[in-house]
């Protein structure tokens, strides 16, 4: 079956990842230390290698940068700053995941479409080699495109990155894309100034009517947001048309990241909400 290692994007960073995947695997004895950031992009990166780890059975500790680290260990080094490569250090059994800038695809002129590989895609395909059939790995694979939601390449631009692994999740059954009226619990503050009574009865009336009529109601009903400079068409359309669900899934991807953003904003002590974020992650797959 293919992998997210095997999708376009990941071209550049498959070497490494699949080099890495197997020195661990060939070494069940050696713990292996994690690092990220302290962001959520970080958390969710954890939780996927983390989740993998728990499926494998091997101890692992966990760290947020900065912060130093047992050069004993298997290092997994999560950094989100600039753009480079995904890099394996054999000598020093350090995985360096950075984000890169990465060709995507090919227009239809024959031009290059490119996009952000976030680090949370790149960990997940190291999840997907580490443990391709582990319980908590799979409950944790339609997060991959979380890193991208949550940057704001999605402001600017249409993403084929976010598009291509949607698509690849979508295929293999891991997630379930729908319209917002399908959305059970969808948090309407990402949808400013439009009335949620009117969402409310067009859900209602969603499954009375035909196609045609779907996508006239619902435009019209986003329409507004258009005149606005937040948020951009790539996400109107996103949150309008293409909500992301698991099966064990009761609010959307987008729901979740806005709340659990939220959330961050106004913590107290980070790095113990990001550590119990984490937890949770690995625990249920999901935003509680």
């Amino acid at each position: 079956m293919t992998r997210l290692v095997d999708l376009e994007p990941f071209s550049g960073q498959s070497l490494a990842i699949r080099t890495a995947a197997r020195h661990i695997l060939d070494n069940p004895g050696c713990s292996v230390t994690l690092r990220a950031p302290l962001t959520i992009s970080g958390c969710i990166a954890l939780s996927m290698v983390e989740s993998a780890l728990v499926d494998l059975g091997r101890p692992y500790s966990r760290r947020f940068s900065p912060s130093s680290v047992d050069k004993s260990n298997i290092l997994i080094d999560v950094i989100d700053g600039h753009d480079a490569e995904t890099v394996w250090n054999d000598m020093d059994s350090t995985l360096s995941i950075n984000s890169a800038t990465v060709h995507a695809l090919d227009g239809h002129r024959g031009d290059e479409r490119h996009g952000r590989l976030s680090p949370v895609a790149i960990s997940a395909s190291l999840m997907e080699e580490l443990a391709p059939d582990g319980k908590r790995s799979l409950r944790l694979l339609p997060f991959s495109i979380a890193g991208n939601w949550l940057h704001d390449a999605m402001d600017q631009t249409y993403d084929p990155v976010f598009t291509i692994i949607r698509d690849y999740l979508q295929e293999r059954g891991s997630i379930i894309v729908v319209p917002l009226p399908e959305v059970p619990d969808p948090s309407i503050e990402m949808l400013p100034g439009l009335d949620p009574f009117l969402l409310e009865g067009l859900t209602l009336g969603w499954n009375k009517m035909d196609l045609e009529d779907r996508a006239r109601s619902l435009s019209t009903y986003l329409l507004p947001l258009l005149s606005l400079n937040r948020p951009s068409t790539p996400r109107i359309e996103e949150l309008g048309w293409h909500r992301i669900l698991a099966p064990d899934w009761s609010r959307d991807l987008a729901s979740q990241l806005h709340d659990i953003s939220d959330e961050w904003s106004r913590s107290d002590e980070i790095r113990l909400f990001a550590s119990r974020t984490v937890d949770g992650l690995v625990r249920t797959g999901r935003f509680e």
